[in-house]
């Protein structure tokens, strides 16, 4: 009981730890759902909302509804085009009875907006969490390995019928490990530079290590890693009405499969309008595969993108192919895979840990690889198989996942519900 008790209290410090860092990373602009951060089940920008443009009238007449104490002005319509004008985002100003965002659209909707028609804009997080006591990180942070190959391990194609061409969107590329002797299977990989220094930042390494699982399974893959927290900027994160400019972007490299180690819960749960806009423009009618982390918070709740049912959802297993303690499942897991101790490649530099109960703690990484665990890694590697499946058989980019997801071995665990695993190739 009383390690229970210890484990409990730890994670409450750990994901206070993390959104205390998140706010100071992001100037301030991030605000949470509850009083105590430890409880949180969404992070969001303190002053925006985001409104589809079909219902932007029945928006401001909501607002115009309003009692006049609640804002002091009306809501600023930003001049910024989202999605050539599908999304609206707005700015609230001062609101004198210091009510949030959540409690301004509550509001709304109790004077008959429609319940969803706007939304809080949310901080998408690698490998995020959410959901009474969640985490905005990885299931751990990055640890030193002895090992010197990666695991999963590398395996090799003999047959290609053509290219394929895999984008990670995330925190940035590693260009030392593009050229490194030690990595090899990174050979050929580019992307947008992390600027790392001798002194890891947070969040360092983990798009080069998500680009290192993606080519040990489908070492032909072209592979482009583009960066939405470049230099330490946003501690990892990214407003859901930058990510979809971030996903426009990665279409401009006409990838079959796009790799998004990232995610967010929302307020009541409801899809994000972001990334529902973001489908239905770019990617409904487009041969291109969405896989999305599942999620560390050992919880059922929808997380967006994963939840959607065009987006390839996936959660982690550990060796033994039980489904990982941290990993979320249900609506947001369409399959599972490994995602407990993967090795892979990492920057040579002095990271310190951030977070309880390691917080303070050195870690120096001088073989230019890391041991990391979470949903995370479990993503890439089913990328990874269904940019193989293309590779080996000139199949759409569709085709290929649903015969990827066909031969995901079909199993039950009675804390999870009947689920799909990938075993390792």
């Amino acid at each position: 009981m009383a390690n229970d008790w210890k484990i409990g209290n730890d994670a409450r410090r750990r994901t206070t730890d993390q959104l205390r860092d998140f706010r100071e990373a992001n100037d301030g602009a991030v605000a949470w759902d509850t009083e105590a951060p430890a409880d949180f089940t969404y992070v969001f920008h303190p002053h925006r909302v985001l409104v589809r443009v079909e219902e932007v009238e029945d928006f401001e007449a909501a607002v115009a509804r309003l009692d006049k104490g609640v804002l002091g002005d009306p809501p600023q319509r930003d001049d910024v085009r989202l999605l050539d004008g599908e999304l609206v985002r707005y700015l609230l100003g001062e609101r004198p009875g210091g009510e949030s965002v959540p409690d301004v659209l509550d509001l709304l909707e109790a004077s008959g907006l429609r319940r969803g028609a706007a939304s809080p804009d949310h901080w998408v997080h690698v490998a995020p969490g959410g959901g009474g006591g969640g985490t905005l990180c990885p299931a751990i942070e990055p640890e030193e390995t002895g090992l010197v190959e990666p695991w999963p391990p590398l395996v090799p194609q003999h047959k290609v019928a053509c290219d394929v061409r895999v984008v990670v969107i995330d925190t940035g590329w590693n260009p030392a490990s593009g050229s490194d002797p030690r990595t090899p299977w990174l050979h050929g990989v580019h992307g947008d530079d992390e600027l790392n220094g001798p002194d890891l930042r947070p969040y360092a390494g983990h798009g080069t290590f998500i680009a290192g699982v993606v080519r040990c399974v489908a070492p032909e893959t072209k592979v482009f890693v583009q960066g939405f927290a470049i230099g330490g900027l946003g501690g990892g994160g990214v407003l859901e009405s930058d990510l979809v400019h971030h996903l426009e972007k990665a279409l401009d490299h006409d990838p079959q499969v796009i790799n998004l180690s990232a995610g967010c819960r929302t307020r009541m749960d409801l899809p994000s309008i972001a990334l529902e806009k973001f489908h239905r423009k770019h990617l409904r009618d487009r041969d291109c595969v969405l896989v999305a982390a599942a999620g560390n918070d050992s919880w059922a709740a929808p997380f967006w993108p994963a939840a959607f049912d065009w987006c390839v959802g996936v959660g982690s297993i550990d060796r033994d192919e039980r489904v990982s303690d941290f990993s979320n499942f249900g609506v947001s897991a369409d399959v599972y895979a490994l995602g407990r101790n993967h090795v892979n490649a990492f920057p040579d530099g002095t990271f310190t840990c951030h977070e309880s109960p390691d917080k303070g703690d050195v870690r120096v990484f001088s073989t230019g690889m890391a041991r990391w665990s979470g949903t995370s890694f479990a993503a890439p590697y089913v990328a990874g198989r269904i940019a193989r499946e293309i590779s080996e058989t000139g199949s759409s980019a569709r085709d290929a996942r649903d015969a990827v997801l066909a031969r995901a071995r079909y199993d039950s665990d009675p804390m999870v519900g009947p689920h799909h695993e990938l075993d390792l190739l």
